[in-house]
């Protein structure tokens, strides 16, 4: 859109009207995202070349640790978002979704001197302090496991570990709500190791090395403490993750509040009054193994592109909507009737105010 120099006090007073009641929104300067909730404080003029724009995102942005570490946190703001958006009980579609992305199934390996070893497993989720409602959210669903903090890493964990709990809760959840990305092929080879726990069969030593075989393909592989005493492993055979023909709307939202990001970024141009544009943009970015699952989201959404970096030793996709009239009739409505339901939701709904009132 374009404004005569003459609106432009009408049109901060919009923005500071709006702003007062918005907490945090994640903001990019030409491409390059940056999330509010999780990176370090950094001055405000790193985004805005003009005075202006740096007086009506810093009024923005007033509830964000990032920029304004010593002011007051919207009490009110905070407490809708922390409770309300998760009081009912959660979608299994969603809490697959929400796994899918930050869900992670391990096996452990302990050796000692003695070459005497140990197998342990479990399955965790580990998300910044901030966000540790929904893990007590889904600590319920489930009905099983603990959530443990740390505070000087500034992370929470919801973490699962007895075996029987694992085998009579967690692998009966996903195997009737199956993980559709690759994270899907850690799940199988992992529920062999819990059967082999259950039936003994990981004291001995036959049994053992086949674990070792499923541990060389689960999450990063094996370690480097364990490839010293066992250099020899023989990685099993990859399961085969089949992809739905279409995306569950409740997975989607899942999956986007562990994996997606709702961004505003500036570019310069002089044809407008403040000599710079402001572009929305909905993006899902993944590990490239997962490209054809990021394809599904254009179906599903009827929009959007998939784009693989460049970078090879980043080898990531992304899933991208920032067409206007894409978001605005595609984007919102499916989030509107599909929240997020963890603290990605405030982004959105900043991101959507953005969009409804100024684009």
């Amino acid at each position: 859109y374009k404004r005569k120099p003459t609106l432009i006090n009408n049109y901060v007073q919009s923005i500071h009207y709006m702003l007062e009641t918005s907490k945090a929104l994640n903001i990019n300067n030409i491409f390059k995202d940056i999330t509010m909730s999780y990176q370090q404080r950094i001055k405000n003029n790193i985004f805005f070349r003009d005075c202006t724009w740096q007086i009506i995102f810093a009024k923005w942005l007033r509830y964000s640790p990032m920029f304004c570490s010593d002011v007051r946190i919207n009490k009110l703001l905070k407490k809708y978002y922390s409770t309300k958006l998760i009081e009912n009980k959660l979608d299994p579609h969603w809490v697959t979704g929400f796994i899918d992305a930050e869900g992670c199934f391990s096996v452990i390996i302990e050796i000692s001197e003695s070459l005497k070893s140990k197998v342990r497993i479990s399955f965790e989720i580990n998300l910044h302090v901030k966000d540790k409602e929904i893990l007590y959210k889904i600590q319920s669903f489930f009905g099983v496991g603990g959530i443990y903090h740390r505070p000087d890493r500034k992370k929470s964990v919801y973490r699962v570990t007895n075996v029987n709990n694992i085998n009579d809760v967690i692998i009966p959840h996903f195997t009737k709500y199956p993980l559709i990305s690759k994270k899907g092929v850690d799940f199988l080879l992992w529920c062999k190791v819990v059967k082999m726990i259950l039936n003994k069969e990981h004291l001995t030593k036959e049994g053992f090395l086949t674990i070792l075989s499923y541990y060389a393909y689960i999450n990063r592989g094996v370690s480097k403490k364990v490839l010293n005493y066992y250099p020899n492993i023989i990685p099993s055979d990859k399961p085969i993750i089949d992809l739905p023909n279409n995306l569950n709307p409740q997975w989607v939202s899942g999956f986007v509040a562990g994996d997606g990001g709702f961004s505003i970024y500036v570019k310069s141009a002089k044809d407008y009054v403040l000599l710079e544009k402001v572009y929305c943009r909905f993006h899902i970015a993944q590990h490239s193994k997962d490209l054809e699952l990021m394809k599904l989201f254009i179906k599903f959404f009827d929009c959007g592109v998939v784009n693989l970096r460049s970078n090879l030793s980043t080898p990531r996709c992304d899933f991208i909507v920032q067409d206007t009239n894409s978001l605005l009739k595609k984007i919102i409505p499916h989030f509107d009737s599909y929240p997020l339901l963890n603290l990605k939701q405030e982004d959105y709904v900043c991101f959507k105010q953005w969009i409804v009132d100024f684009i």
